[in-house]
């Protein structure tokens, strides 16, 4: 309660923290998987096609994954990702690289693959816990002086785009200075993030954090859909 007896916050005191560390190795595998998934369809692909000889470059094929045309371009002829690869199959590839498959929520979905799984090579993830999901708040208006009615209060969720210790999630703020009311219900679900890159440089803050089960969701779901897509494109 705030020195006039106007304000009730509520504060995050963390207990026992997250084991952030452990999830970050967990998703940095599911990751890694979702990557060599990629990897994998150009392989077999390029198998497939030059059956029964041994596809050309075969030491340097894997799935591309750049920015513009330009590095495209390059990854195919002169770092030869590709091997021989056949037209209509590396046409699809590029149909789903970043610069062709924007997200209207967060960065192109591959080009975050790509970032995670860098950065996975040679650190933990970055894991946060985002804001909060839902809660419950009840409060003791039973000693309340004076009398509170229905319609003297109001609770406002406070928007932070991390959680950590001390930081404010709401408050109950009241018309009059009220003294001797508690808070008896503060259940709250938290969300546990991953950080990357922005979408860009409008994006708020916190708009580079994206609840990690709903993330590995959408990119599960990009790799499924590039994989049928292109097979698609087999003879």
């Amino acid at each position: 309660m705030n020195a006039e007896s106007t304000r009730c916050a509520i504060t995050v005191h963390i207990n026992e923290l997250p084991p952030l560390n452990n999830w970050s190795l967990t998703i940095g595998d599911c990751l890694y998987s979702l990557r060599c998934c990629l990897d994998h369809l150009v392989y077999a692909i390029a198998c497939h096609e030059a059956s029964p000889a041994i596809p050309a470059y075969e030491g340097k094929l894997q799935f591309p994954i750049t920015t513009c045309k330009a590095d495209f371009d390059d990854a195919v002829a002169r770092r030869r990702q590709l091997g021989a690869i056949s037209d209509p199959v590396r046409a699809e590839i590029e149909r789903y690289q970043p610069y062709n498959r924007p997200h209207p929520h967060v960065p192109p979905l591959l080009s975050i693959l790509q970032e995670l799984s860098n950065w996975d090579k040679h650190r933990l993830l970055r894991m946060a816990t985002k804001g909060m999901f839902r809660g419950q708040v009840g409060m003791d208006f039973s000693r309340a002086d004076p009398p509170v009615m229905d319609g003297d209060f109001q609770f406002t969720p406070t928007s932070s785009p991390e959680i950590e210790d001390g930081t404010e999630i709401g408050a109950i703020t009241f018309g009059r200075p009220t003294a001797n009311v508690y808070f008896d219900i503060t259940v709250f679900d938290f969300v546990i993030a991953i950080r990357h890159s922005k979408r860009d440089a409008t994006t708020p803050v916190g708009g580079d954090l994206s609840e990690f089960s709903a993330f590995l969701t959408l990119l599960s779901e990009e790799i499924r859909t590039i994989i049928y897509a292109v097979s698609a494109k087999v003879n």
